[in-house]
């Protein structure tokens, strides 16, 4: 996955540079040792780094919210679960709300809520969410691919051999929203996620 986020970077840094893409046209990444590959849209690419640069440029101009604020977002009862622990922090300038759900002995939702104010919090912005937009990798253990989500994009990823999940979007003008699940699937993520209301 590391080698993925490499190679897509990389290609990002390509496809800025380059403006004579036509309108349908796909580019497809392969890792060296040819067992993954991802699949990209350079004009949908070229469009959200743009996109990028603007919202991470008013992300900047926010203030953040404090630690208590934060940590109010971060719901009692997700999917009829209850929450079983939850803290907020701030690292390297960027605040992070997190809340843990068990639904049962083996299926746990974490949730997190980065706030993507300020300096750092907009760096975490484009690196966490603008960086899989439009991208669409998988091979025989896991896959990465965006959809469309809530009026804006989100992305999956899951471990198919586990069923451990990711679904991450962004909401509020600000607010970067991760729910990690330990042996439950991308629907039951996306059904807990259309159940926030953060904003």
């Amino acid at each position: 996955m590391k080698q993925i986020a490499f190679l897509l970077l990389s290609g990002m840094l390509m496809l800025t540079s380059c403006n004579n893409n036509k309108p349908g046209d796909t580019a497809t990444i392969t890792s060296s040792d040819g067992k993954e590959k991802i699949t990209v849209d350079p004009k949908q690419m070229q469009d959200a780094v743009m996109d990028m640069e603007k919202q991470k440029d008013e992300l900047s101009k926010l203030s953040p919210l404090s630690m208590d604020q934060l940590k109010a977002m971060i719901p009692e009862i997700l999917m009829s679960a209850k929450r079983t622990n939850y803290e907020a922090n701030t690292a390297m300038g960027a605040s992070v709300a997190t809340g843990e759900y068990e639904l049962n002995d083996s299926t746990r939702i974490t949730l997190n809520i980065y706030d993507c104010a300020g300096p750092a919090g907009a760096g975490i912005y484009g690196l966490q969410y603008l960086g899989l937009l439009n991208v669409q990798q998988e091979n025989d253990e896991e896959f990465t691919k965006s959809i469309d989500f809530n009026g804006g994009k989100a992305f999956e990823q899951c471990d198919k051999t586990t069923n451990d999940c990711t679904f991450t979007y962004f909401s509020g003008g600000r607010f970067l929203v991760t729910l990690e699940g330990e042996h439950i699937g991308i629907d039951a993520l996306m059904q807990a996620a259309k159940g926030l209301n953060i904003k």
